[in-house]
Parts: C-alpha cells; structure tokens; sequence
C-alpha cells in the first residue's frame, strides 16, 4: 500500500532558471507533441482504468528511447539533473498535462508505484497572467473536495517544483477561455 504525505517541508522550488527564448520554443513545440484525451487522475475502474476523478490532455514519450524524445524535454532535464538534481534521481517518465477552462484537476499522488518516487514539474507556458489562474496545490486528501490547501503554487512560466510523489496535489485549470495551461513532468525515483 503505498503511503500518502502531507509533509511539503522537502518540496522545492525554482524560477528564472530557463530563458525566455528557450521557454518560447518549448512552449511552441509542445502544441504539436501526440496529445491525447486520456490522462485520468485516481483510477477506479476495471480493467482498464479508463474512468477517473477527472480527465486532462497527456502526452508521454518513452524515455528510454532518445529518438524518441523531443530535443529540448531532453536537454531541459540534463540541466536540471545536473545542476539541482546532482543526480540523486532515476527518471523513470516524460509526460506532459495540459488543461483549458473547465478541466478542473482533482488531488491525486503521483506515487502510485512506491514511496521512493518523485515528480519534477515545469511550468512550461511562455506567458501566463496571475489572473488567469492555474495554481498548483498542495492539499491533505485525494480525490475529493473535502480537504485542506497545504500550500497554493502560482503558475509562473519556467517555474520549477520538485516533490514527493505521494502528497496529493492538484492543477487548477484556466479561469478564462481559450488559454492551456501545460506543464512538463519527469517521473523520478530517488536512488537508494
């Protein structure tokens, strides 16, 4: 069973690490990645999982195949390895979300495989207002909306966030229409 934390005293948090130039093309770029309507939050349903809390755009590549991943997912993630993470991380996925006005996310734990594993997310939107909305939340409980904000995020473009899979947080989507707020995510697990 794996366990769920509330403990954010470990989370981190960079900005203004990536230039404005690379951001733009990697938000660019992004918009014609193999988006699918199928990025389900907290599984239930038998035997597919195909049914969930709530539903957002995915894109995945497989990491292990380089050819496979896009230049700049994989320049971006040597930066940040060797720079912060100090390679204290396997990356075990590339996966990218992106919601619109309406697709709400629910909490969720990212963890779902152990409690060794961790979630670095970018924000990777070239521009994005305050007013737009699309914060990141920590909260105390999954899958509900029964629970407490441990700590409210603002969407920044470049804004970096590395965590313990297992504390339930969630992606709020965009307060206004014809805006998607996108963020990058490498599956990590920390080395023993």
């Amino acid at each position: 069973m794996v366990k769920v934390t509330t403990d954010i005293s470990n989370v981190k948090i960079w900005e203004d690490l990536l230039d404005d130039r690379f951001l733009l093309d990697l938000d660019e770029e992004s918009n014609i990645y193999p988006w699918k309507l199928n990025n389900v939050a907290n599984r239930y349903s038998f035997p597919y999982g195909s049914k969930g809390t709530h539903l957002l755009w995915g894109a995945g590549f497989d990491h292990t195949k380089k050819e496979e991943v896009p230049k700049n997912l994989r320049e971006l993630y040597n930066f940040l390895n060797k720079n912060f993470l100090k390679n204290e991380y396997k990356l075990t996925a590339i996966q990218l979300n992106a919601q619109s006005q309406g697709q709400e996310g629910t909490s969720h734990i990212d963890g779902m495989y152990g409690d060794n594993n961790y979630t670095l997310m970018v924000f990777i939107n070239y521009k994005w207002e305050k007013e737009w909305g699309g914060e990141f939340q920590f909260v105390d409980a999954i899958g509900n909306t029964d629970f407490n904000i441990l700590k409210s995020i603002d969407y920044k473009p470049g804004k970096v966030i590395l965590f313990n899979g297992n504390i339930p947080h969630r992606g709020l989507s965009p307060n206004i229409p014809y805006v998607v707020r996108k963020s990058l995510v490498y599956r990590l697990e920390k080395n023993s």
